[in-house]
């Protein structure tokens, strides 16, 4: 089958690769649409989780397509021909982490993968047997597979304000406007927030912000954490979500959040980057850190049906969508958005 391999972001090939046969409890999925995620390039962090000799696997984990083939000793709900989402991290259920309900901090999740080393940047993918008891989901006949892949990276968002709650009102500051911060600008007002605020360099990108659900829009050239206080009544935020991984985002986020305030450190930077913190001031303002990583079943579960009901939209969020042969150029438009593009979706069948 053919698979684009990873050699950098600026050199992706699309090669003839080994098609993995199908053994007990696994099935096969053929491929229909795959999105490019933020964190497929992010180069440092995709050539150290998924280096191999000559080139690695493009990771492609935001994945819709049509079951192929079946192994044996399959739960009989699955039959070939049926659409479906999956997910490629699945927690073991039964850990210390997992127990306390943090599924997404368990070691099987974090190690968990699709069978072979290509992702979904490929024409298939074989489903392990832990991942097809927990990992996959029927997909509705009205929701369409590009639609479909948002459900990884909206199973994310909700997760996220699980952990960081913008309901009942609260003021929120969404400091970066790529695609998970449109959709956490979209899951704030779904949940129930007040005054919400995006901020990003890009002008482009904050008209968009707007167009899914911000009340106001702050260019990060400006002082953020101030022009925040200024347009939300002199006060900071209630919830701060840094979704764009740059170190700045961190001391903005810091001097933006309001007294009883939670910021939610969702996108990471580069592990090298030490930021300093004044524990002194979120001693005594009583201010929450948390975190959230990843997606489990009941997030993603949520989040497909929240894309199925139209709660949240996806489809305009989609501006380009190109056949396997042109995934390098779907890298580089997610990597430096231009001419417009927001979400870049691979078909790898065309």
């Amino acid at each position: 089958m053919k698979a684009a391999v990873y050699y950098s972001n600026r050199d992706i090939r699309i090669e003839d690769v080994d098609d993995l046969s199908v053994e007990p409890g696994e099935i096969k999925v053929r491929i229909m649409a795959c999105g490019v995620c933020g964190s497929d390039v992010m180069e440092w962090y995709r050539i150290k989780r998924a280096g191999r000799p000559g080139g690695i696997g493009a990771f492609g984990h935001e994945c819709t397509g049509i079951i192929a083939e079946v192994g044996s000793d399959v739960d009989p709900k699955w039959s070939v021909g049926d659409r479906v989402v999956m997910t490629h991290h699945v927690p073991c259920n039964t850990c210390n982490a997992c127990i306390r309900g943090h599924t997404t901090a368990c070691d099987t999740l974090h190690t968990t993968k699709f069978k072979h080393a290509y992702g979904a940047f490929a024409e298939y993918v074989v489903l392990p047997e832990i991942n097809v008891d927990r990992g996959c989901l029927r997909l509705p006949d009205p929701v369409s597979f590009d639609a479909g892949t948002f459900v990884e990276p909206l199973g994310c968002v909700v997760r996220g304000q699980h952990m960081a709650p913008t309901s009942d009102g609260r003021s929120v500051l969404i400091l970066g406007a790529g695609i998970t911060g449109l959709l956490h600008t979209q899951m704030a007002r779904l949940n129930g927030a007040g005054f919400i605020a995006v901020s990003n360099p890009s002008p482009e990108r904050l008209e968009i912000a707007r167009k899914f659900g911000a009340d106001a829009t702050i260019s990060a050239r400006e002082d953020v954490p101030a022009k925040f206080k200024e347009l939300n009544g002199g006060v900071g935020a209630d919830t701060v979500i840094m979704a764009a991984p740059v170190p700045i985002c961190v001391k903005q986020s810091l001097d933006a959040v309001g007294p009883g305030g939670t910021i939610l450190f969702f996108a990471p930077t580069n592990p090298e980057i030490q930021s300093e913190i004044n524990l002194w001031n979120l001693w005594q303002n009583e201010i929450t850190i948390t975190h959230s990583y990843a997606a489990d079943f009941h997030n993603l579960s949520t989040a497909l049906k929240l894309i199925q009901y139209k709660r949240v939209n996806v489809t305009d969020m989609i501006t380009h969508v190109f056949p396997l042969q042109k995934t390098a150029e779907g890298f580089l438009l997610t990597e430096r958005h231009r001419d417009g593009s927001l979400k870049v979706i691979i078909h790898p069948q065309e």
